[in-house]
């Protein structure tokens, strides 16, 4: 085919349109713009969408609700566990101050040397560490007599243990080495003493 006759057929192919329908593809945007309108003219259509927003808006409320009430129950449990975990450490805490209990530790080093005058120093101290600890829970008295007797009536299960302690202590202050004591018998007397001072949670 000559030069000039393909410029002429690609002429006449870009010029009409036999392949390109312009008002049938005006037409389709038409309808479709039409539809959209019409859709979004609809009050149904703004009906339907509102009670979508409504019910989204409820939910979301709903979610925000319960994950704060979660919130609050995760920060108030967190909270009851650090509290216990600090009561437990306390707790543990008191444990290691009365298993190290220096002055108590010494009584025990006393009676079980093998002098007979530790012994008795022993009681005494024991004694002492007593009377001590009676003033801090608020008795009052000016011996150790008047202020076991104002703890008679406080509930002590060992109360006569810290009695019968005590009367051994006045024998051996008083009466010294007339007094006969074996290291059993010293053993015996802290005994009484320990019984009380663990229910104090002294040791």
């Amino acid at each position: 085919m000559e030069p000039s006759a393909v410029q002429s057929t690609l002429d006449q192919t870009l010029v009409n349109p036999t392949y390109l329908n312009i008002e049938y593809v005006f037409d389709k945007i038409y309808m479709i713009g039409k539809a959209i309108f019409g859709f979004l003219a609809n009050p149904q259509t703004w009906s339907t969408v509102g009670f979508i927003s409504a019910l989204l808006s409820i939910t979301s409320i709903a979610i925000i609700i319960f994950s704060l009430v979660r919130l609050v129950e995760i920060q108030i449990h967190d909270k009851e566990e650090i509290d216990r975990e600090i009561a437990k450490a306390k707790e543990r805490e008191k444990e290691r101050s009365r298993n190290t209990n220096t002055r108590w530790h010494y009584i025990l080093t006393l009676i079980e040397s093998p002098n007979e005058s530790d012994w008795r120093v022993a009681i005494i101290e024991a004694d002492s560490m007593m009377e001590e600890a009676l003033r801090e829970r608020g008795l009052s008295g000016e011996t150790v007599s008047e202020l076991l007797e104002g703890a008679k009536d406080s509930g002590y299960r060992y109360i006569q243990d810290a009695w019968d302690g005590h009367l051994f202590r006045n024998k051996i202050a008083h009466e010294g080495t007339d007094f006969p004591l074996s290291q059993i018998e010293g053993r015996r007397i802290v005994k009484m003493f320990q019984n009380f001072f663990e229910e104090l949670r002294l040791i």
